[in-house]
């Protein structure tokens, strides 16, 4: 007992401490193979309550183009956007969901995770398993703060680039409200490239 209380209080010493994006990594958050260049978004996750905690992270091409769905939050992701438009609406026109086969929509989604901070990481590959070629890329995390209100974070970097330890990230609000604007806080994005 005294062992699961030290490490509670070690895990939690951890996470004040985060200031740089590969410190801590959320056990139940998918992450890619630790390989010679990836992109590293973590945050601090606090759920709200109804209409809210809302979530996806993706990936986009210069073009515009969805390339990979990092995750999405299962409710949204698995039909939830059928009767809650405001459930991440930029992420469901862009991945179109009703079209992703089941078993994709598995692998990305899962349930809306636990307050504390949460890390995902890119590997530079499609929603395909394909390698995508070098060029500029953009990562999008969308979150629906609680009913209409929501946010979307975006960075940009060059994949097969130089990489940075720390990307400018912009921040756009959405009939923007208090109720639980502090859902997604200290957002932290690096190319890591070795």
């Amino acid at each position: 007992m005294k062992q699961v209380v030290f490490m509670l209080i070690t895990l939690a010493s951890a996470c004040t401490a985060l200031y740089k994006c590969n410190h801590l990594r959320a056990e139940e958050t998918p992450t890619a193979d630790r390989g010679e260049e990836r992109l590293e978004i973590s945050f601090r996750f606090h759920r709200g309550g109804i209409a809210s905690s809302q979530y996806a992270i993706w990936i986009e091409d210069a073009a515009g183009r969805l390339v990979r769905t990092l995750y999405a939050t299962s409710f949204t992701a698995k039909g939830g956007y059928e009767y809650r438009k405001d459930a991440l609406p930029l992420w469901v026109s862009k991945a179109k969901p009703q079209t992703i086969p089941s078993a994709q929509v598995d692998a990305i989604t899962g349930a809306t995770p636990r307050n504390g901070i949460i890390t995902y990481q890119w590997d530079g590959t499609d929603d395909k398993g394909n390698r995508v070629p070098p060029g500029n890329y953009t990562f999008f995390l969308e979150g629906t703060l609680y009913w209409k209100s929501r946010v979307i974070y975006s960075g940009e970097l060059v994949w097969g680039g130089k990489g940075q330890d720390s990307i400018p990230i912009k921040k756009r609000y959405f009939n923007q409200s208090k109720t639980n604007e502090d859902m997604i806080t200290e957002l932290k994005a690096c190319h890591i490239k070795k």
